[in-house]
């Protein structure tokens, strides 16, 4: 069977689980969805997996208009929900019931761990050995069930209704920005003003996409915000989690 992986990946944490899949099939074609790309259509001979990051137990929210580009024809997919060591809440479900709506069967699900998005500090070394021999387990058992059939993720179903487990944080630029436009051509939200280069905190996703990639380091959350962040996330991000996997 044919596999296909799509990534959304703002500052690389979920791509580094998605290069633990891909070089355990060897080099499949790998698609990123961080920002707008081609549309793609995918048979029922295709096996998809959506590797995405959880922000406040929730899919990241331009994962709706990005999953507009990709058509499946009850075509099986797994989903890959890689989180900052709190916990995926209800992303999986609501990543399943979104792709049910464009063709896609969910086979699978697996939760990884990743340095975190607000403060990296959090799961830095994430994913290390044991997370990538788990993987391999995952995907040995998936390769060897005769037939692939859908599979309930976990969730509250009434997750559109409740309020997410986020920390919002904005980036904004210092005196050291040099306007390049970097931040702003590889928003993922669109949420950065191209001339300004200040951020639209309603369509900002806190992913820090901007801050990893300036050129110049002039773009920053401002440090007593960080401080704050920092305590609250050490309350449910210092415990170390462990992968799950649904088949």
């Amino acid at each position: 069977m044919r596999k296909v992986i799509f990534y959304f990946s703002p500052c690389g944490g979920t791509k580094a689980v998605a290069d633990i899949i891909n070089k355990e099939y060897g080099d499949v074609l790998m698609q990123e969805l961080t920002t707008p790309s081609m549309d793609v259509e995918l048979d029922a001979n295709t096996l998809a997996f959506f590797c995405f990051p959880v922000y406040g137990g929730r899919i990241p929210k331009p994962m709706y208009d990005r999953m507009k580009q990709v058509k499946g024809n009850k075509t099986p997919c797994v989903h890959v929900a890689v989180y900052g060591n709190r916990a995926v809440d209800d992303a999986l479900l609501e990543m399943q019931e979104l792709t049910n709506k464009y063709g896609f069967v969910t086979v699978g699900g697996c939760e990884m761990i990743a340095p975190h998005s607000v403060d990296p500090s959090f799961a830095a070394d994430r994913p290390d050995a044991s997370d990538v021999a788990k993987m391999k387990e995952f995907l040995k058992k998936l390769d060897e069930k005769e037939t692939l059939n859908e599979v309930r993720m976990p969730g509250d179903p009434n997750y559109a209704k409740k309020k997410a487990n986020d920390f919002p944080l904005y980036p904004k630029p210092s005196k050291e920005c040099i306007g390049c436009g970097i931040c702003y051509k590889y928003c993922p939200a669109g949420a950065i003003n191209a001339k300004r280069m200040k951020t639209n905190k309603r369509k900002c996703i806190s992913c820090m996409r901007c801050v990893s990639m300036c050129s110049t380091e002039s773009r920053n959350v401002p440090l007593p915000m960080r401080v704050i962040a920092h305590a609250v996330l050490k309350k449910t991000c210092s415990d170390r989690k462990e992968p799950k996997f649904y088949l």
